[in-house]
């Protein structure tokens, strides 16, 4: 059995077994045998009762590599662009960063670092064995492609940032507790951003995807941090519901020299939203594949030549779990990277949207609904009338 990471309180129980499935989700391959031969990874989900944290249970660390061969940036699309410029507004205008080193631990490809340091006036030091730019440093910021070190290798930092990383760490917890303790007794403050997880399990669930070890709603990521000694300032969502962030400090100081107090944490109400979900996945998942099968094995025996926008985590999940017949009749993307790479599992190619122009699909899928306008704006500009479908 496995005891929550979260609140420490509780074995964790079992709800929800999805098989086998990519382990390698946000990798791409230049060949089709090299994609269809790509790891699987067993995705078993347990949640704990007192706190609602769920954990992929049969998760093997062994059979994911970070490196620059995965790539999940979404800065391709100009939807999450302006998301992730109007956070870094927001950042900048309630932290007095100027000057200040900020960490970004599971950094991507730097992008939002840079824009956070060019408008803050901030210094930035970025950590990922997924970025794929030049290591070291670059004016404002610099860049390790290696993950953040453990222990006493972090340079001494006032700020950091973890964005939609924290969910893949094994050991949330550890990890946590190390950071607060790299800090040193100094006042620092944190962001985590992560995939919200009453989003992820109350639909369908094609986020919950192999690499992503923990699923955190407000209830249970706020315990976690608690637990771990950090102070917690405020979480919310983001993105339509689907992101959840919490802004945390530790060693901060109150007028008279007193230690600020731990915020209220969210309500029994927020954890039972949770639970609730967790309680129906199951049997809304597996009804949700099988709708998905039907739908395109339909839409293909109509001529309707069925195709996906979108060849991130989500879309390649869902791949792996609706069309390993291939009935799709293509599969895009925006990022130029992707382009005549395949996906895992199921070898689906990813080309440049510009292939839908020749196709002329009449329905096109996107599995999630934060990019419905952007994608149908796109269709339009390139002369393809079709339904949009959401996953």
């Amino acid at each position: 059995m496995t005891l929550c990471d979260a609140c420490a309180d509780e074995e964790l129980a079992d709800f929800a077994d999805l098989g086998d499935v990519p382990a390698q989700v946000g990798v791409h391959w230049d060949s089709h045998g090299d994609a269809v031969a790509s790891r699987t990874g067993r995705l078993t989900l347990a949640s704990c009762p007192a706190c609602g944290y769920v954990r992929n249970v049969a998760y093997d660390p062994s059979l994911v590599t970070y490196d620059t061969s995965m790539d999940t940036t979404l800065y391709h699309s100009v939807t999450f662009q302006q998301f992730s410029l109007d956070l870094v507004q927001n950042l900048n205008e309630r932290y007095d960063l100027a000057g200040r080193l900020v960490l970004d631990i599971g950094c991507g490809q730097g992008e939002f670092l840079r824009e956070l340091c060019k408008v803050s006036g901030a210094n930035g030091v970025g950590y990922d064995a997924r970025y794929a730019g030049e290591p070291g440093n670059n004016g404002a910021t610099t860049f390790h492609s290696s993950l953040a070190p453990r222990g006493t290798g972090l340079p001494k930092f006032d700020f950091f940032l973890s964005r939609h990383w924290f969910e893949q760490l094994n050991d949330p917890y550890e990890f946590l507790v190390d950071l607060r303790e790299q800090a040193r007794g100094r006042e620092v403050f944190g962001y985590v951003e992560i995939s919200d997880a009453v989003a992820n399990l109350g639909g369908a669930g094609w986020e919950v995807v192999y690499p992503r070890v923990s699923y955190l709603g407000a209830y249970s990521l706020a315990r976690l941090v608690s637990r771990a000694g950090w102070t917690v300032e405020s979480t919310g969502t983001l993105f339509s519901g689907a992101y959840r962030y919490i802004e945390i400090s530790a060693n901060r100081p109150r007028a008279g020299g007193h230690v600020a107090h731990t915020a209220e944490i969210p309500s029994l109400r927020a954890r039972d939203k949770q639970l609730a979900a967790i309680e129906g996945f199951d049997e809304r998942h597996r009804a949700a594949r099988e709708q998905w099968r039907d739908t395109i094995a339909r839409l293909a025996a109509e001529g309707a030549r069925p195709a996906l926008w979108g060849a991130g985590m989500r879309g390649a999940q869902f791949l792996a779990l609706v069309d390993r017949d291939l009935l799709l009749q293509s599969v895009v993307d925006l990022n130029p990277r992707k382009w005549g790479q395949f996906l895992p599992v199921t070898g689906h190619r990813v080309d440049a949207p510009s292939a839908l122009t020749s196709l002329q699909p009449k329905a096109v899928i996107v599995t999630n609904p934060a990019y419905r306008e952007e994608v149908a704006k796109s269709l339009a500009d390139l002369g393809v009338t079709a339904e949009i479908l959401v996953a």
